[in-house]
C-alpha cells in the first residue's frame, strides 16, 4: 500500500510491516505491536492510518510513526483479505466467509451480505461506490454511505481476483478466466475485454494517462494502451501467487517479487 506522502508499506505472512520512503527506498520504520501474519494493507482517512487485516482482526497503526493505535475484532475464524478506507476514515473489510464488514472511529456499523464466496478485492470509486470482487465471478457494488447494493457486474467466467478504479472511473477486474475487463463507471456497461494472459491475472493497476500494468500467473508483466486495450509491451516478471501491482506517488509502479522477497520500482 503506498500513503498519500507517497510511503510505502508492506507486510508479510512472517509477520513483519514496514514502512519504505518512496522517494530513495530506505527503510523508514517497522509498524509497531505484536507479530502476526498479514495478509492485506489499506493506508488512508483524515489521519492517514495504517489498516492491516489479519485473521479474525485487524490492526490499526499511526502513519506517522507507526505505533499501534488498536485493534478491530472481527470473525476470529476467517482471514481478513482485502481492505478499502473511504475519505472520511470508513473502512471496509473484505473476508473469507463472503462478508463485508464495515467500521467507523473503531466500531463496527453494518455487514454488507450478497457474495457466494471468497471476496478477493475491494476499492473505493467515484460517485460514493464501492466495488468488490470475489471468487463467485462477481463484482458487486455498494454505497460508500449506508451500504446499499447497488449493481451487480457480470461477465467473468473465472474467480475475481483483482478491482481497481481509473482516474476517469472506470473499472478494471483481473479474473483467473485469464481476461482483464473494463467497466463504465457510470453505468456498469462492459467496455471492453483485454486477451493476452494464459494464466490467472493476479493484478491490475491504471496509472494517471490510461496506461493499464497487469501480472499474471504465466510470469509476466503486461502494459496496455486504455484507449484502444491494444497490448503495448510483454516483460518477463515472475508472480508466483501473490504478484501485487500498486501505483504510488509521481506514477511510480511498485512490484513484489514473492521468491525473492523484494519491492521493485518502475
Amino acid at each position: 500500500a503506498v500513503g498519500p506522502d507517497g510511503t510505502v508499506y508492506s507486510a508479510s505472512e512472517d509477520g513483519t510491516r514496514r514502512a519504505w520512503s518512496g522517494t530513495d527506498g530506505s527503510h523508514l520504520r517497522t509498524l509497531g505491536g505484536r507479530t502476526l501474519p498479514v495478509y492485506s494493507l489499506a493506508v488512508g482517512g483524515p489521519n492517514g492510518a495504517v489498516y492491516g487485516g489479519a485473521t479474525g482482526t485487524i490492526r490499526v497503526w499511526s502513519g506517522t510513526d507507526g505505533s499501534c493505535q488498536g485493534t478491530l475484532e472481527g470473525d476470529q475464524g476467517h482471514p481478513v483479505e482485502t481492505l478499502a478506507v473511504a475519505k472520511d476514515g470508513t473502512l471496509f473489510a473484505g473476508n473469507a466467509d463472503h462478508s463485508i464488514r464495515v467500521w467507523s472511529d473503531g466500531e463496527h456499523l453494518r455487514t454488507l451480505i450478497g457474495h457466494t464466496d471468497w471476496i478477493a478485492a475491494l476499492v473505493i470509486g467515484t460517485q460514493g461506490r464501492l466495488y468488490s470482487g470475489s471468487y463467485d465471478t462477481t463484482i458487486r457494488v455498494w454505497s460508500v454511505a449506508n451500504g446499499t447494493h447497488l449493481s451487480t457486474l457480470e461477465g467473468h467466467t473465472g474467480k475475481v481476483v483483482t478491482v481497481v478504479v481509473g482516474l476517469d472511473g472506470k473499472v478494471y477486474s483481473g479474473s483467473s478466466d485469464t481476461t482483464i475487463r473494463v467497466w463504465s463507471g457510470d453505468d456498469g456497461r462492459l467496455l471492453r475485454t483485454l486477451l493476452g494472459h494464459t494464466d490467472i491475472v493476479l493484478s491490475v493497476a491504471v496509472d494517471s494517462a490510461g496506461t493499464i500494468f497487469s501480472r499474471s500467473v504465466d510470469d509476466t508483466m503486461r502494459l496496455w494502451c486504455g484507449a484502444t486495450g491494444t497490448c503495448l509491451h510483454v516483460l518477463a516478471v515472475p508472480a508466483g501467487e501473490f504478484a501485487p501491482l500498486v501505483l504510488g506517488k509521481d506514477s511510480k509502479l511498485y512490484t513484489l517479487d514473492e521468491g525473492e522477497m523484494t519491492i521493485t520500482v518502475w
